[in-house]
């Protein structure tokens, strides 16, 4: 006898990750974590889950909550949020997380924090000193730079 869960609950739990919610992703989130600096094509990872690349895609979506380039995106972003906050350069940094370049990181960071690498080290900057967990993110601000002038 088999129980179903309410497709409400489903996607609220859908977020938490969990190495055993799915044999098979493990290996895959795995070597997503230790590999963040690395090209992720599908095909790998995919292969990794032992699964077509379509298949992955949905069961990696239906684990974790995201799609596996969403998730990834994340990881090097919160990476990229901990070395910034630790003093390493933007370029540096952007290469270290695997993003194309300064440029990419300044975007996807952007899109995620509202500021840019520089601005987050400043904001980093203001936070108490670190104790041995990372501390809070700063949360986005709205500049008036953000705003887009028509004409």
């Amino acid at each position: 006898m088999s129980t179903t869960v309410a497709p409400s609950r489903t996607r609220a739990t859908a977020t938490i990750v969990d190495d055993h919610a799915h044999p098979r992703l493990g290996a895959a989130l795995t070597y997503i974590h230790h590999h963040l600096g690395d090209p992720l094509p599908l095909p790998l990872l995919a292969d990794l889950a032992q699964l077509s690349v379509g298949r992955f895609v949905t069961v990696f979506r239906q684990t974790v909550g995201m799609t596996p380039h969403r998730y990834i995106c994340l990881k090097r972003i919160r990476h990229a949020q901990w070395l910034l906050r630790h003093g390493h350069s933007p370029a540096l940094t952007a290469h270290e997380c695997g993003f194309y370049d300064q440029s990419h990181l300044t975007r996807c960071l952007k899109s995620v924090c509202g500021m840019t690498p520089r601005q987050f080290q400043t904001a980093s900057a203001l936070l108490p000193a670190d104790t041995g967990r990372s501390p809070p993110l700063p949360r986005a601000q709205v500049v008036d730079g953000n705003r887009r002038s028509i004409g």
